[in-house]
């Protein structure tokens, strides 16, 4: 296998194949960068330069790291960033980086918990599954050696709104996979402790990987990679994530959309596409309309025909008279087949008894109208045809016609 993946990578695919495909296929690269990853590439900087000071025995003040994102943002930003909550402007952002960053500092001052190993760390390591070595990389955003616990902490900063349950961290695949990075590095490791710190919420999630946990992981990662390496079908998923794609304009998707969103009001209206969808649109509104008032003529006949159906039977006739047509009133009363989701005792029951008699193959799986036939006609011997009828019902059938005279 040529492709090196990353846990990035493999979500990338699930996310969006076309998107995959953009980026890593294709190797386009986007001029497009959103709030959002500057925000996180900010607070991932400045809590970088923080903690390689930290692991040299040098803690600095908060406003020091204030001080370090304030430089990191205003030498980075431009303005065609992409904001996408048009009702949050820059300082917004700005500000509830900051306020991250103070709430972070509080919690964990005076940052003698552990010991740093490293930052931002990148990682090649192998994961392997039945003797076959699959390549991968990553990134750290820490590494620390815990000494009262003699474990290894591999830390992560999420810098996005959405706050994962533990139930999803106990199945993350990125820092799963950094467990085993880890392992291969260091077979000894013993206990490794994988903790996620959500920056805008203030708020530590904690998991734990089993060796039994570790190797299904390592057997899901190479189903998955097979899955890539097979596909051959690239298509977009639109979600919510799209308006943070780095590709929207070239998307099948969002191409014309977006192209028509800087065309002026004059020419919007002459452009081909919209003028079909304009047309489409008055089609499908003039299928409602009629889908409506089918429905308040079938409601009507539902109407008549129980009318009919009570006149026929007091005048005792099955056909009425009409001035261009008649209607024909059928009153039957006959045997009748539960269906499995009416009664699926009694239908298991009967179906038994068919497959056992060798006539299950002639009624269709316990078709009611075919049993009907064989018992009306008496195609079956009376004996058995006698076993059958206890699992039946009599149902009384109404039903009109219209008839041409």
């Amino acid at each position: 296998m040529s492709n090196t993946y990353s846990p990035s990578r493999i979500g990338a695919f699930d996310k969006c194949r076309l998107s995959y495909k953009y980026e890593y296929i294709d190797g386009l690269e986007s001029d497009i960068e959103t709030i959002e990853r500057f925000f996180g590439s900010r607070l991932h900087e400045a809590l970088e330069e923080f903690y390689i000071l930290v692991k040299g025995s040098r803690i600095e003040s908060l406003e020091w790291l204030l001080s370090k994102y304030n430089d990191l943002w205003k030498k980075n930003y431009v303005d065609n960033i992409k904001i996408v909550k048009k009702e949050l402007k820059e300082e917004d952002y700005f500000n509830k980086g900051k306020q991250c960053l103070i709430d972070y500092y509080n919690k964990y001052k005076p940052f003698n918990q552990t010991k740093i190993v490293d930052t931002e760390q990148l990682i090649n390591f192998d994961i392997q599954f039945n003797r076959i070595k699959y390549p991968f990389r990553g990134k750290l955003d820490r590494l620390d050696w815990n000494n009262r616990e003699n474990a290894f902490e591999i830390h992560d900063y999420k810098t996005g709104g959405r706050l994962i349950t533990q139930q999803e961290a106990d199945n993350d695949w990125q820092l799963g996979l950094y467990h085993v990075a880890l392992n291969n590095k260091w077979p000894d490791a013993g206990k490794i402790k994988l903790i996620w710190h959500f920056l805008s919420m203030n708020k530590e999630i904690v998991s734990f990987r089993t060796k039994t946990q570790i190797d299904k992981l390592q057997e899901m990662a190479v189903e998955k990679i097979n899955e890539i390496e097979s596909c051959n079908n690239f298509s977009p998923n639109k979600s919510a994530l799209c308006d943070w794609c780095d590709f929207q304009n070239i998307c099948p998707l969002w191409k014309h959309p977006k192209k028509m969103e800087e065309v002026p009001i004059n020419e919007y209206k002459k452009d081909p596409g919209v003028q079909l969808v304009a047309k489409y649109k008055k089609l499908e509104e003039g299928k409602n309309e009629l889908k409506e008032e089918i429905q308040k003529i079938e409601e009507e006949q539902e109407k008549i025909k129980e009318a009919t159906i009570e006149f026929a039977e007091r005048e005792k006739i099955s056909i009425i008279d009409g001035p261009e047509a008649q209607l024909k009133v059928d009153i039957k009363e006959e045997l009748r087949a539960p269906t499995r989701a009416e009664d699926q005792e009694t239908w298991e029951k009967l179906r038994s008894l068919l497959i056992q008699e060798g006539k299950y193959e002639e009624v269709s799986t316990v078709h009611g109208s075919m049993v009907n036939y064989r018992i009306k006609n008496k195609i079956w011997p009376p004996d058995f045809i006698e076993r059958v009828q206890q699992f039946l019902k009599y149902q009384i059938t109404k039903t009109v016609r219209l008839l041409k005279k």
